[in-house]
């Protein structure tokens, strides 16, 4: 929507609606129907992620947001600090924390097998407060982290979608191809 005080275009925000616009291209990634791959951008991310996505975003987490950077993955989120009991204490590093805090990271996307990807963390920050590297493995362990014995301590498990051969990011922008020697009609999972 065009800003006549600035005269540019403002961002579009997530909606429910751009979560299904976008489940829907890749669904027709998947069936080959939209060529070997998919580019998809923040907004479009930020939506399946707060739209689509129930159960991978655990309660507690409000309002999550990702942002990619170059080749770099941020994510930042509302967090009830109540819902995340096993969060250690960080009272001494962050002083007196309200119940409701922002909580952003950012990390690197990389290959751990043939099914998943890890989001390795490696700046994390609470109500603005850059937390120490060491803390890291306990705070996502608090928030809920699971996931094989390959994954880092350090590191989120990301499931790679059935039927896609690569995940990467560049320019700012997550790209999704197709796994080529998959029969066309037999693409299958989902997002």
């Amino acid at each position: 929507m065009l800003d006549p005080v600035k005269g540019s275009i403002k961002q579009a925000q997530p909606s429910a609606a751009l979560s299904d616009l976008t489940l829907n291209r890749f669904e027709k990634l998947r069936w080959g129907e939209l060529g070997d791959s998919l580019v998809l951008g923040d907004v479009e991310l930020s939506s399946v992620a707060r739209y689509a996505v129930p159960g991978i975003i655990p309660p507690g987490l409000l309002e999550p947001m990702v942002e990619l950077q170059g080749e770099r993955v941020g994510l930042s989120a509302l967090v009830l600090l109540d819902a995340f009991p096993g969060l250690p204490r960080l009272d001494e590093i962050v002083g007196f924390l309200p119940d409701t805090v922002t909580v952003e990271m950012q990390g690197v996307l990389v290959p751990l097998d043939d099914d998943h990807l890890s989001l390795t963390i490696d700046r994390l920050w609470m109500a603005k407060i850059p937390i120490p590297s060491s803390l890291i493995p306990a705070i996502l362990t608090g928030f809920g982290r699971e996931g094989p014995r390959a994954l880092p301590r350090d590191a989120l498990l990301v499931p790679k979608p059935d039927g896609i051969e690569s995940v990467f990011i560049r320019a700012d922008s997550l790209i999704l191809l197709v796994d080529s020697e998959t029969d066309q009609g037999a693409r299958g999972g989902g997002i």
